[in-house]
């Protein structure tokens, strides 16, 4: 491995190769969204209003199962040959959709479409950990969520405008560009050496760092000796106490992001905006939606190491409670009562912008970077696959209810909830919560300590 650049910018273009899986998993997993309404308009199709419901969630059947097949393998094929299997699930699932346009081809596409996204939020993350440095980690991990962003530009970008065929042509690329730029990236670090090859391990970490390695080197082994003592299970994450706590925490943010309405938005974008009574069109309104999101998370990229994990989830918690009280407020005025809801669209346009600029601060990027470094080696991919297979049951449920609650109340209470669970999880984070930007991986919390609650940050 031939020095010709240093190694931070080794590091930044490798893990932005690695994060592309997530943008090309998640323009699959978003791609339905922007045709919904053809769907059901094309008599060649037939496709009911529930048909449609049940394409949107099916997909978190494969989110489900990818993280937990995921976080199994990382540890035995490596970190590298998981990610890469993005590409060909992605692939599989397009050439599906254009040989055949059935409702049993388009759920068994939405299912490797799933199993995709679910691997892209599972295991990319602690690729980039391990190979960043303590000073960069947050940042490079926190690219995954603007490669999601991108992801779901892309989608909203094309799929309005083009013909069902050439929209699939138009995604169809991106799982082979993605996989014959990944295959010749090398493993992490951490796996080479938990498998006892110093030797390649130190090479490694040589291709991504500037000058002497072999006090990080001895630090990595020394991490991983003490990891590696208590063999990774389940039994570990509930037992040990500090693998417990951080199993706790990961849990609130992985639920509050979830239910913080953030999966709604991508998946009901039209919907949601075609109920409103916005002087643009619902298309063009979830491309600027979609661009938002995608900028802020540009802007918060670079946050998370420099103002600190801890802070930035807090306001994002407490933003997204402001933001979509403030979303299902127009909504309630609109749906339930007499007043002229057009002049209350400025409610609806700031509660938009702020869930764009509090969720990519905090909620969005941050569940991945946080799952990536609070646990230890052993358990770092089994905790993974469990979380984002707990998300994806999560996805399911609150995309299948998305409909029936409109129907019942008004989409003001599917905004009211989400409101809800922001601030409650937000207050349990205040109370939880330590810090971790600056820390070995891992080794967040000193296990030598008798303390339950550390905020004190590391230099």
């Amino acid at each position: 491995m031939v020095k010709m650049v240093s190694g931070r910018v080794r590091q930044c273009v490798v893990s932005t190769i690695c994060q592309l899986s997530a943008f090309v998993a998640n323009a699959a997993y978003c791609w339905f969204e922007p045709i919904t309404n053809r769907l059901t308009e094309d008599p060649k199709l037939n496709f009911s209003s529930e048909d449609i419901s049940w394409l949107i969630a099916i997909v978190e059947v494969g989110g489900f199962i990818g993280p937990l097949m995921s976080g199994y393998l990382t540890n035995r094929v490596g970190r590298k040959y998981v990610i890469m299997s993005i590409g060909p699930l992605c692939l599989a699932g397009w050439i599906l959709i254009l040989c055949s346009k059935t409702i049993l081809s388009l759920v068994l596409a939405r299912v490797f479409q799933g199993l995709a996204i679910g691997i892209a939020l599972t295991i990319p993350p602690i690729y980039t950990a391990e190979i960043a440095e303590p000073k960069l980690r947050g940042t490079l991990t926190g690219t995954l969520q603007i490669m999601c962003n991108l992801g779901l530009l892309y989608v909203f970008s094309f799929g309005p405008y083009l013909s069902y065929d050439v929209f699939v042509y138009a995604c169809l690329p991106l799982p082979i560009i993605f996989t014959m730029t990944w295959m010749f990236i090398p493993e992490t670090p951490y796996y080479i050496l938990m498998n006892g090859e110093e030797d390649g391990g130190r090479k490694v970490l040589e291709y991504f760092r500037d000058g002497g390695v072999e006090e990080e080197l001895e630090e990595m082994k020394n991490a991983i000796r003490e990891e590696m003592s208590v063999e990774g299970s389940w039994k570990t994450l509930f037992c040990d106490k500090v693998e417990r706590k951080a199993f706790i925490i990961v849990l609130i943010v992985c639920i509050t992001k979830y239910l913080s309405g953030l999966g709604v938005m991508m998946n009901y974008a039209l919907d949601i905006l075609s109920r409103s009574e916005c002087f643009l069109s619902a298309d063009i309104m979830s491309i600027l939606l979609a661009f938002l999101l995608t900028l802020f998370s540009f802007m918060a990229a670079f946050m998370s190491d420099w103002i600190g994990r801890k802070p930035l989830l807090l306001l994002s918690c407490f933003g997204c409670f402001l933001a979509n009280f403030l979303i299902g407020g127009y909504y309630y005025i609109h749906e339930k009562t007499s007043i002229d809801a057009s002049n209350f669209t400025w409610a609806l346009y700031i509660g938009l912008l702020m869930f764009c600029f509090f969720s990519e601060i905090g909620l969005g990027p941050l569940l991945q970077t946080l799952q990536s470094e609070m646990f230890g080696a052993s358990t770092r991919g089994i905790a993974a696959g469990f979380i984002q297979g707990l998300s994806a049951i999560i996805c399911l449920l609150v995309l299948k209810v998305y409909t029936p609650v409109n129907e019942a109340y008004g989409v003001y209470m599917n905004f009211w909830f989400y409101s809800l669970v922001c601030l409650i999880g937000g207050i349990l984070l205040i109370w939880l919560l330590y810090e971790t930007a600056g820390k070995t991986i891992g080794r967040m919390e000193e296990k030598s300590k008798n303390k339950v609650f550390i905020f004190k940050r590391s230099n």
